[in-house]
This record gives structure tokens, C-alpha cells and sequence, in this order.
């Protein structure tokens, strides 16, 4: 065997022994993986830093650190820790309601720059006690996870809304379009009590919308999947589907938005007698007011978290987009249409059923 053959099979031997494996991997036995973080408030520490972490058994283990930073408090959760921490399956960010009213630009950006954090994630906002949310725990249920509540394919209904970390740092960067953040408790028998919406100025807490507001902001926004709208004398409808059309104008005094929402919905629930045209007009009327005060709150709070700048931003120029806010936005003027198109009418199909059947007696 000559020394050219002999190099050859020391060289395919030894790129076969760097195939041979992972050598990075780590075993997952030796891995946490946190779901949930919360961010407080320290006692002591600018910042306190909780971690849910659930096992095979449904169970869920709570790690918390305190420091001036959000990096050095999970430094220091690392270094007391005996497994190694990875946030590459963190599902949920919570922060504390005190720190969203001074603003949460900044642990927006860390989460954003973490390189082992989805972008993906959620964000909530606790209103109520820090503590005794994040350390909240129900009978171990290994199929259910805390961001199945925030999830559009588990427990997520239109009376909440929802933000991925993406779209908070998108929002509190953009120079129209302000964000909404859903806003929640311990519960009793469940995990969390949903309690509203937060409105944000840029990266600042300056509202609330209660849970019926907060279904007008996602109809607004096209979320509206599985709503169920109460209308008076006990009667609920469901959302099928909606149609939204915008028209804009700019007048002497500044933007004006006119819009039209078609709401096709089917009855679930209605005494008896009361007809479907009786059910429309009673929607309509109710679902327009609510709409418009919704608005004007909303403009109150000058916050724009409708997106109206966005619906304009075709017509603005440059130097409209950037004065979006601080000029253009309180001098907006807008209005909301409802129209409501009821689909079926079971009591006017039982009626008919009772007629045939003493039609068939007869």
C-alpha cells in the first residue's frame, strides 16, 4: 500500500469520527425549560424575575431572581440552578402592570435581541398581585399549558386580545400604530382571569378596555373567530364572519375615517317571537354606539391602537407619517357604521316545522 492510499484512510477516518454524533448536543434530562417568564417588580432589585417551568407530570416548577437587570437575574438563576436554562421554548411573556405604567420599551428590546427567545411569544400584563399570579397553580393537568389561553387554536376568544413580542417591538417603534396587550389575574379554578385589554402610548400603559370593548377592538381589527355578542331581552348572536370597508378623506381640519363593519352572524339564543328584523335593528343600534364610544376613548387616550395611521399611511408623507401622533391623530375625526345581517331565525324555523306538522293532521 503505497503512502498516498495510507493518507487517504487516515484522512476519511478521521472526517468519519467528526460525523460520528453531535458533540454540542446536550442532554435534555439536563435542561430546564422555561415556558413562562414574569417580570416584576423587585423588593430589593430594580427588576424580579419569575420562571415557570412545567415537567413530564403536569406539574410546574418556579425559579426567581431579583437584580438591576433582566440578563443578570437570569444569569444568576443559571448560576444557582442545577440544570442549565434555555428559553428557546419560552411561550409567554408577563410583565408586572406597575412597570408597564412607566414603560416596558426595555424588556421589550431584550427579548427581541435574546438570540434563544422566539420572537414569536407572547406578552400579557398582570393586574393584580405580581406574586401570587406567576405562583398561581392548578391540579396538574399535563395537556394544558399557560399559553394555551392566549393560543387562537386553544382558549383564546375574541374578549381578549393578543400581542406577540414581534409586534410589541414593532408597534412601540412605529410612528402609527399604537399596541393593545391583554391583561390578566390568578384565577380560582383556572390559571388566569382575563381582565381587559392595556393600552399603550408607544411602550406605556395609559388605558384599559373591558372585556366587551376589547371584542369591538378585535372585530375592528378582523379577529373575530368564536365571538358571541349579547344584545338586550337575553338574546346572542354568533360572528360568522365581517366585512369592514374604510373611507378616508382629509379635510381643512385633518384626517377623517368613516367606516362600514357588515357583521353576518347566526342566533344562538332569543325568546320566543322575537323576529330576526326586531334582532338586527337592536344590534345595529347598540353595536354603533358601543363602537363610537369605544372610539372616543380610545382618541381620548391618545393612543392609536386601531392602527388608523396605517389606513391613512398611503396618503401621508414623510414628514406626515412621523407628526402621525403628535398632530394628525387628535385631530382625527371618525366614525363607525354597523350593519348586522342575521343568517338564520330558529324560531321562525320551529314555527314553520309546528305549522307543517298540523297541516299534516289535518
Amino acid at each position: 500500500m503505497n503512502n498516498r492510499m495510507i493518507k487517504i484512510m487516515i484522512a476519511t477516518l478521521a472526517m468519519s469520527l467528526l460525523l460520528a454524533g453531535c458533540w454540542d448536543t446536550k442532554d435534555i434530562n439536563k435542561q430546564y425549560l422555561p415556558v413562562v417568564m414574569g417580570v416584576g417588580k423587585g423588593t430589593t432589585q430594580k427588576y424580579r424575575i419569575v420562571m415557570q417551568i412545567p415537567d413530564a407530570s403536569g406539574r410546574t416548577q418556579i425559579i426567581d431572581k431579583e437584580a438591576k437587570s433582566i440578563s443578570k437575574a437570569i444569569d444568576l438563576i443559571r448560576t444557582d440552578s442545577e440544570k442549565s436554562i434555555e428559553m428557546v421554548h419560552l411561550r409567554l411573556l408577563l410583565i408586572d402592570k406597575q412597570i408597564a405604567e412607566k414603560g416596558i420599551g426595555n424588556i421589550i428590546n431584550f427579548a427581541v435581541r435574546a438570540n434563544d427567545i422566539s420572537i414569536k411569544g407572547m406578552v400579557g400584563i398582570i393586574d393584580g398581585d405580581f406574586e401570587k399570579t406567576m405562583y398561581h397553580q392548578i391540579s396538574p393537568t399535563p395537556e394544558i399549558s399557560s399559553y394555551d389561553f392566549f393560543s387562537e387554536e386553544a382558549g383564546w376568544t375574541p374578549n381578549q386580545s393578543i400581542v406577540r413580542i414581534w409586534e410589541a417591538y414593532r408597534s412601540q417603534n412605529s410612528y402609527s400604530e399604537d399596541m393593545a396587550i391583554p391583561m390578566l389575574k390568578n384565577g380560582e379554578r383556572t390559571l388566569f382571569t382575563f381582565k381587559g385589554t392595556a393600552i399603550m402610548d408607544e411602550d406605556r400603559m395609559v388605558g384599559t378596555l373591558s372585556q366587551d370593548e376589547t371584542l369591538l377592538f378585535n372585530l375592528f381589527k378582523g379577529r373575530y373567530s368564536g365571538g358571541t355578542i349579547e344584545v338586550a331581552q337575553n338574546t346572542s348572536v354568533l360572528i360568522q364572519n365581517t366585512k369592514i370597508k374604510h373611507h378616508t378623506k382629509w379635510s381643512d381640519e385633518g384626517p377623517v375615517l368613516l367606516t362600514d363593519v357588515l357583521l353576518n352572524v347566526v342566533i344562538t339564543e332569543s325568546p320566543e317571537g322575537k323576529g330576526k328584523t326586531l334582532i338586527e335593528q337592536e344590534m345595529q343600534k347598540q353595536l354603533s354606539g358601543q363602537f363610537n364610544e369605544t372610539v372616543k376613548k380610545i382618541h381620548d387616550l391618545q393612543s392609536d391602537v386601531l392602527g388608523v395611521g396605517l389606513i391613512f399611511r398611503p396618503e401621508l408623507t414623510e414628514e406626515k407619517i412621523k407628526d402621525w401622533k403628535t398632530r394628525w391623530f387628535p385631530s382625527l375625526e371618525q366614525q363607525i357604521n354597523v350593519r348586522v345581517n342575521v343568517l338564520n331565525d330558529i324560531y321562525f324555523k320551529e314555527n314553520n316545522a309546528n305549522d307543517q306538522g298540523h297541516m299534516l293532521k289535518e
